[in-house]
């Protein structure tokens, strides 16, 4: 009896995380406070005030000032713009108030899964009319206690005619404010100095132009209502990315949590070949024992990609080879106290099975609605089937992850198009009604995204852009992949959007099955080791285990094991995990690191075939606040604390790597 209460103590721990914010250094934000008076609307805290300039008729914004003085000087500045499809142009200034301004305090919601939904603060309110137009305006601005940002959230509603809206601009700033944007995607927080600025949406633009820095959104079809919303943050001095990734971490629909799931691309699932049961339930067992029941880890699910579904229903569950559903699956990994997922493509998947579906629903009456990409979620007749699909999933078998393969943009975009800007729209709707059904659903958003961080104010991940896998660079075939693998990820994440987090990505995980590139890669315990320790260095929060059980030995099982154990006691700072070194594809030494003020973590590989030195700067790598301790002890992570004396200690030190050496360390501040 005790041997089983110990298990069932162990195996409960890990699940999801708790939901753990990033560290923001200096001055600590407090209390939302709202003022208005003589002319003046305010709204501040410890470390930043707004103030609005307002009377009976109008409301104006006036600065943005931080704790330290520095102010953004915005008087002149519209609170929003308009552009229509005619040309005209309107913003705030031909609006007028039709109420004076409200104050109101908010009370935080403790079982909220969102993190700043269970905060206190301060809202604003105000109607804005435009008698010329016939539009109504709806504006709030909202500090929560403890923030480093405001938020503004804008509804626009014609009591006319239809909206004919080609542009709408919620941010547009005198150039002086030297605001531009971080990254070269669409959706990239603009940044002047340590402030941030962004229109809270992965589809917007940016524009500069006599004498302005803009934020905007275009529209495609004539609407009546018209949202959005907008963010102005501050960071701590060279916290730029930290202070960013605080604000994200509280606003993003779900906190950063590890899902660690295994999933059957590769292994059972294949381009040439659907699902069954028998196969299905053979995977959860395997893992359930050898995980689970051995060694006292679960995972938090069983994702089953392409291939369970009948291509001539239209994602519907194939009966002939699921005559009980999901129900049996769905009993198995409850026992391993895992739930099920379930890959879905919104454009209807590849090759074969996409044509078969693209068939079966041209033929339907009314027919579902398709683009040059394949099925238009955009489509009313379509979405309503996928969303009714997703939903049932949901609530009939318990799932609590989609993988959403296929978004409408294709790989490599740095944006929406204008012929799938309401394909991505769409997207976005259709996961926010999900999270009605389910608030803490997972959801992995891969081909046809790019990395803007408002992304995860919907999904959790969004997918690294590249080949699924490929080799590139020196080394065995296994060492090949890890050098495409995170080559991709620092050319088009890193590189090209600095305040997207990268523990927040889809790497395409640990492979080691029968199919595709992974069948040819070498089976080695060393190679094996350096692809599981690496990945989970990542500190990204999508797990995945393409891997057939049956191919891992008793060292592939414990090294697995230890790399999942280090993962979930590290859980809480995996939300800063930030790249360090070089680019993978030129064999330069590169990793990953994660910083609080009471530990450390660092993940370094050699991708070349010749030894190579790396410069451990503590303030660098670990991108230290001000005022921070810089000695540090390091130790040996892959000996699960068995080791007792420091690797190395102090501020720097330089660590020489073996060829294709992974290294993981722990770190702590040295307290005197």
């Amino acid at each position: 009896m005790l041997k089983k209460l110990l298990l069932l103590i162990c195996i409960s721990l890990p699940g999801f995380c708790n939901a753990q914010n990033v560290f923001l250094s200096g001055v600590k934000p407090g209390k939302a406070v709202a003022l208005s008076g003589r002319g003046l609307l305010i709204i501040k805290n410890n470390c930043l005030s707004v103030k609005w300039l307002a009377n009976k008729k109008t409301i104006a914004i006036n600065e943005f000032v931080a704790q330290n003085n520095k102010q953004v000087a915005l008087k002149g500045s519209p609170m929003f713009e308009l552009e229509l499809k005619d040309g005209t142009v309107i913003n705030s200034a031909d609006f007028q108030l039709s109420t004076p301004p409200k104050i109101m305090l908010t009370k935080g919601n403790s079982k909220a899964v969102k993190l700043s939904e269970k905060e206190n603060g301060v809202e604003v309110f105000a109607e804005l009319f435009s008698v010329k137009y016939g539009i109504r305006v709806m504006w709030e601005a909202i500090l929560k206690d403890n923030s480093n940002y405001i938020r503004q959230a804008f509804s626009f509603h014609s009591l006319k005619d239809s909206l004919k809206v080609s542009k709408l601009k919620l941010i547009k700033f005198p150039v002086e404010t030297g605001s531009k944007p971080s990254g070269i995607v669409d959706g990239s927080p603009m940044v002047s100095g340590n402030y941030f600025f962004a229109s809270e949406s992965p589809i917007s633009k940016y524009s500069t132009g006599n004498g302005w820095v803009s934020s905007y959104i275009e529209h495609q079809e004539p609407t009546l209502d018209l949202n959005g919303s907008t963010v102005w943050g501050i960071a701590p001095e060279g916290q730029l990315r930290r202070g960013f990734l605080y604000y994200l971490q509280r606003e993003r629909a779900v906190p950063y949590r590890q899902m660690l799931h295994y999933n059957s691309w590769y292994d059972i699932s294949w381009a040439d070949r659907k699902l069954t049961e028998a196969g299905c339930l053979d995977r959860i067992k395997t893992f359930g024992d050898s995980l689970t029941i051995k060694r006292h880890l679960n995972l938090n699910a069983f994702l089953f990609d392409d291939g369970w579904d009948d291509n001539q229903t239209l994602w519907q569950i194939s009966k002939a080879n699921f005559p009980a559903g999901f129900d049996n699956m769905k009993a198995l990994a409850n026992k391993y106290h895992a739930s099920l997922g379930v890959w879905m493509s919104p454009w209807g998947g590849y090759e074969q099975a996409k044509e078969q579906r693209l068939q079966y629903g041209r033929k339907q009456n009314p027919p579902f609605e398709t683009n040059s990409h394949g099925f238009s979620l955009s489509g009313p007749v379509y979405s309503g089937r996928f969303k009714e699909t997703a939903a049932n999933f949901v609530t009939k078998y318990g799932v609590s992850m989609f993988k959403f393969d296929g978004v409408g943009a294709g790989d490599q975009s740095t944006g929406a198009t204008s012929e799938y800007q309401t394909d991505m729209e769409s997207l976005l709707q259709l996961v926010a009604s999900l999270r009605t059904v389910k608030p803490d659903l997972y959801f992995s958003m891969t081909i046809g995204t790019w990395p803007s961080p408002f992304w995860l104010k919907y999904g959790d991940v969004i997918w690294r852009n590249g080949w699924d896998t490929n080799t590139q660079g020196q080394g065995g075939k296994r060492q090949q992949w890890l050098n495409y693998r995170d080559g991709e990820v620092y050319k088009n994440i890193v590189r090209r959007a600095p305040l997207y987090p990268i523990s927040s990505l889809m790497y395409h995980g640990v492979c080691i099955a029968d199919n595709g590139a992974p069948a040819t890669f070498e089976m080695n315990d060393k190679d094996i080791a350096d692809e599981i320790w690496s990945f989970f260095g990542s500190g990204t929060s999508l797990q995945e285990l393409y891997i057939n059980p049956h191919k891992l030995n008793t060292a592939n099982w414990d090294c697995l094991a230890s790399a999942i154990k280090w993962s979930r006691e590290n859980a809480d700072i995996m939300p800063d995990v930030h790249w360090v070194g070089g680019d993978p594809a030129k064999g330069d030494v590169y990793g990953f690191a994660a910083w609080s003020p009471q530990k450390a973590i660092l993940t370094l590989r050699n991708p070349s075939d010749t030894a190579k030195s790396f410069e451990v700067d503590v303030p660098k790598v670990f991108e230290l606040p001000v005022n921070s301790r810089h000695n540090y002890l390091f130790y040996n992570a892959k000996l699960n604390g068995r080791q007792t004396k420091a690797l190395f200690k102090g501020d720097t030190y330089t660590v020489t790597l073996k060829p294709f050496e992974v290294l993981v360390l722990n770190a702590r501040p040295v307290l005197q």
